[in-house]
């Protein structure tokens, strides 16, 4: 596999042939390029993100402490400030944890954002405007994922997904990563976030312009995800796409959720932001019907497999949990809970 596989596709005029697109791509490297229309997720209102995320890193370490993640203020499981090296992606391979901060969000309840510090609390319509618009693109690929499975209810995943239905682990982080590692660290080693699958159905990733670092886990070794991926001068960037965890279960392996981690290749501070798209918390992970998952039978189970190995469970062990459940178990790896 080389990363200069990984098509962009273009989802504004969905068709059979577009969702085979979306299907061989999420199977193939479980990682994507979106062609952004300008219209679903607006590139203003990208940059005003990225402008809002670097004041807000900026900030005072208190002010950003008062709503740290798992605190009373934060708001609810998954969501506030995580200080730098406040996690570990990969708690084997990271010795003092990440060397990164991150604030998680997560969606409106009942048209109401979690507390959040300023300068966020300044800009409560833009962020809930982003991560609308997020969760439209996310509910229109996974149509598209239905479609090219050929499953008998075409809103299996969306209504899933539905987020007027009750509550789920969808979070919208932004991510800063410092100059250079920690002094405890050698930088040469050393990555800004260890390598990890992720923990939903599908995740959205924005970067700045030329900021290097994404690297993506092959049987190959390490290799570099696209910095500038081939677009017109005059188009906004392609969105990167990739599966989560979820999606791996629901298809027995199918949809691949690859291991990916950021290193320190560029020398400079990266800012970058994520929109993890998760179904409703009590949506059980049993493999979706129709003649697709017939034909493909068992020949994910080393895929699957590698998941469970995440989990801490059994080789063998087939327990059908819920995507709260499988949540609840990263997030405990991650922050040592």
């Amino acid at each position: 596999m080389s990363t200069s596989d990984i098509p962009i596709i273009d989802i504004s005029n969905p068709s059979k042939d577009v969702a085979k697109q979306v299907l061989d791509a999420a199977s193939t490297h479980g990682f994507l390029f979106i062609k952004n229309d300008g219209v679903t997720i607006s590139p203003k209102d990208i940059d005003d993100m990225f402008n809002l995320s670097k004041e807000f890193f900026a900030s005072p370490k208190e002010q950003k402490a008062e709503y740290a993640i798992h605190s009373p203020k934060a708001g609810g499981i998954n969501r506030g400030w995580v200080s730098m090296q406040g996690e570990a992606l990969d708690p084997e391979g990271t010795k003092h944890g990440d060397p990164k901060e991150a604030f998680n969000i997560g969606p409106p309840t009942n048209n109401t954002l979690q507390p959040l510090p300023h300068p966020l609390s300044s800009h409560k319509d833009l962020i809930s405007r982003f991560q609308t618009s997020c969760h439209t693109l996310c509910t229109s690929l996974l149509s598209l994922l239905s479609t090219a499975l050929a499953i008998p209810d075409a809103s299996y995943f969306s209504s899933r997904h539905d987020q007027s239905l009750g509550p789920s682990g969808t979070i919208f982080r932004m991510l800063y990563y410092p100059e250079s590692a920690s002094p405890q660290d050698n930088e040469k080693t050393s990555v800004r976030a260890g390598a990890h699958s992720d923990y939903g159905s599908l995740t959205l990733l924005f970067r700045l312009p030329g900021q290097a670092g994404l690297e993506l886990q092959t049987p190959k070794g390490w290799i570099p995800v696209p910095v500038d991926p081939s677009s017109p001068p005059s188009a906004a960037p392609p969105i990167l796409v990739n599966i989560g965890d979820l999606l791996c279960y629901w298809t027995a392996g199918l949809l691949k959720s690859t291991v990916h981690r950021v290193t320190f290749s560029g020398g400079e501070e990266r800012y970058s932001m994520a929109y993890f798209c998760h179904p409703l918390d009590d949506v059980k992970l049993e493999t979706v019907p129709g003649r697709v998952m017939q034909e493909f039978g068992d020949r994910g189970s080393e895929e699957l497999g590698r998941q469970r190995e995440r989990l801490g469970l059994a080789g063998g062990e087939e327990e059908l949990i819920t995507a709260r459940e499988h949540l609840e178990r990263r997030l405990k790896v991650t922050y040592g809970l």
